[in-house]
This record gives C-alpha cells, sequence and structure tokens, in this order.
C-alpha cells in the first residue's frame, strides 16, 4: 500500500505543529507540504525548524494552490475565515480535505456541505479517538437517562481559544438532542443569570477558558439523589494530530462525499 501525501495547512500554529509530528511519524504517511501564511518568518525553511528534527526535505510554503493536487490529502486546522479559501482551492485541485477548524457560521457549513459534492472531506470537531467513543457513551447514556436527568456540558480550554461552547461541546451536545429526537438549538441553555429556574428538558453549557488547558469535557447526567458524570480529558494535542491523520489515511481513496469522525472509526 502507498503511502498518504499529506499536506498540512497553518503548518507554524499550535496546532500544526503537532500535525507535522504525528505525520513524519506515521510509517504509512508522507508529508507532501506545509502552507503558511504569507510574510511568516519561517516560510522557505525546512519543516525541521518547527519539529526539531532532522531536515525532511519539505520546505514550508506560503502558496497552497501551488501544493494541492488530487492525489494529496489537505489537513486544515485553522480559522474559519482562511479556512473557507483554503477549502475553495482544495476543490478547485480535487484534493481531499480533513477540516479540523471549528467555529463555523451556519453559512460557511452550508459551503462546506457543497464543497464535499466535489471532493471527499471529513468534518469534526474533535479528532481523538477518546472524544468520539465519548459521544458514543452520551447517546447510549441518554437513551437511559435522558427523560430522567437534567443534562449538563462542561467544556475547558485554554485562554487563546476563540469559540465557545467549543466544537466538541457542541458535538456533544448534539448526541443528546439527537438521541431525544430534538434540535439542539430548541433545548440549549448558552448562559444563565439571574433568578430564573432551571427550565425543563433543557441542556446547559458552561465554559472555561484559562491558562494552557488542551482540553476538558464532562457531560452531567443529574439525577435526584445520584449523579452520572462522562468525562473526557486530553493530556496533550497528539492525540487530536494522531487523529487527523488516521482520517487522512482513511479519506483518500473515498468517493466525494461529507463525513465525520465517526465515520472514519467505524462507530
Amino acid at each position: 500500500m502507498s503511502k498518504t501525501q499529506i499536506i498540512i495547512n497553518a503548518a507554524t500554529g499550535r496546532m500544526g505543529k503537532e500535525l507535522l509530528q504525528a505525520t513524519v511519524s506515521d510509517r504509512d504517511a508522507s508529508l507532501a507540504g506545509a502552507v503558511a501564511r504569507a510574510g511568516h518568518p519561517m516560510v522557505a525553511n525546512d519543516v525541521a525548524y518547527l519539529i526539531g528534527s532532522e531536515p525532511q526535505g519539505v520546505v514550508i510554503s506560503d502558496s497552497l494552490a501551488n501544493e494541492l493536487s488530487n492525489d494529496k490529502v489537505l489537513i486544515d486546522f485553522s480559522l474559519p475565515d482562511y479556512s473557507m479559501e483554503s477549502i475553495k482551492s482544495a476543490v478547485e485541485a480535487g484534493s481531499p480535505v480533513v477540516i479540523g477548524t471549528t467555529g463555523y457560521s451556519e453559512e460557511q457549513l452550508t459551503q462546506i456541505n457543497n464543497a464535499s459534492k466535489s471532493i471527499p472531506i471529513v468534518l469534526a470537531a474533535n479528532y481523538s479517538i477518546g472524544v468520539n467513543s465519548l459521544i458514543g457513551l452520551v447517546k447510549q447514556a441518554t437513551k437511559l437517562l435522558g427523560d430522567k436527568a437534567d443534562i449538563e456540558i462542561f467544556e475547558a480550554h485554554h485562554k487563546h481559544k476563540k469559540d465557545a461552547p467549543s466544537g466538541t461541546a457542541l458535538a456533544l451536545g448534539e448526541a443528546v438532542a439527537e438521541e431525544k429526537g430534538q434540535n439542539l438549538n430548541d433545548i440549549a441553555e448558552w448562559a444563565r443569570h439571574g433568578d430564573a429556574p432551571r427550565k425543563e428538558g433543557t441542556v446547559g453549557f458552561s465554559v472555561l477558558r484559562a491558562g494552557d488547558i488542551v482540553g476538558t469535557h464532562d457531560v452531567v447526567f443529574a439525577l435526584n439523589g445520584e449523579m452520572v458524570t462522562l468525562r473526557h480529558e486530553a493530556q496533550s494535542r497528539q492525540c487530536f494530530a494522531s487523529g487527523a491523520v488516521t482520517a487522512a489515511k482513511w479519506l483518500k481513496d473515498k468517493p466525494v462525499g461529507l463525513y465525520n469522525m465517526q465515520d472514519v472509526l467505524g462507530l
């Protein structure tokens, strides 16, 4: 089996470096390109300077369009507006895309869905195997306890994260809503203040942004006299990066369409 050729977008960022390391460490993947914004001081340098390795023979580029082709998979963990431009370039080149960017607007999500009619795309808020297992467990718990418990979702991330609640927290909320046969926007409580009591059947969200927290997610099912808590705690970003590379290897021969990490893992 030939190695999967992978291009890392936003390669100089926090997740970009983790993705570079995960790609060069995977025996079934090959780093085919790395892209940074125009004017970044690392452009034209070997990616080795970003990951502290021996020279890789891959020079950081500032032109994504020049790197893409239909035999290479793009991994994009960036910011929504920049990501949308990258996806447009991928469609033009026929490149499959693994998307880990979060914080898209509804309009942007619609554009991604439209792009998936031309190229295969994996879109997931979280690429860790643990979190995707948690989503399945939340569905099971909701089936058993959803009509008996008050449900709360708590998430914590580093202070630089821009979107809140996190994409993973929203995915967990969607899992609850789907199992209850409801729309998340109809049952979510995004903020609380004042003296209003909790509304029956709602799902509460709480957000913490502080320090350098990698990512913690709790889903609480509170019953009278007892409480069930399902938790995932990421101890490093490597779990997300390794999962994204796994998704890229899975995606390379897939037909056009929109997939998620549950599809990749067969859950």
